[in-house]
């Protein structure tokens, strides 16, 4: 299986290599707009994104700037772009505790999956392995046994 993984941690990049072992094609990107880019070239048959990641100059301008490099919640679109490019199988998987971050809390109450432009979409928290990095594999249990 051909799988687009998106995180701006090095530590959950990494741990997506695994995923390899288990004889996937693994292409990863720390940055949102290379995801969009790589969504839009196609061929891809799942897609995990991270919910928070930084903003990107590239895509902001007057007040907007203000937001460069923080953390925003750009999973949610990129589920979207994902879903509308025809990826069948699109999970955003977080780290953060729902105690932390008021995306992370709201994704407590998205309990099934959802269908958009026929592709099924997950929004989920990470299982972490023993390093605290992302269990990748787990998502994608879940995500394919939906």
């Amino acid at each position: 299986m051909k799988i687009l993984v998106i995180d701006d941690s090095p530590k959950h990049l990494a741990s997506a290599k695994i995923l390899e072992q288990n004889g996937h094609e693994v292409t990863c990107t720390d940055s949102y707009m290379e995801g969009v880019r790589l969504v839009q070239l196609g061929g891809f048959d799942a897609v995990l994104a991270d919910l928070l990641m930084p903003a990107e100059e590239f895509q902001l301008g007057g007040e907007g700037l203000s937001f460069f490099g923080h953390e925003t919640p750009i999973g949610f679109a990129f589920a979207l772009i994902a879903a509308q490019a025809g990826i069948s199988k699109v999970a955003v998987v977080t780290d953060t505790n729902h105690h932390h971050h008021p995306m992370s809390a709201a994704i407590d109450w998205v309990k099934k999956p959802l269908v958009v432009n026929g592709s099924t979409v997950q929004f989920m928290h990470a299982v972490l392995n023993e390093d605290g990095s992302k269990n990748w594999e787990h998502a994608l249990k879940i995500l394919f046994s939906i």
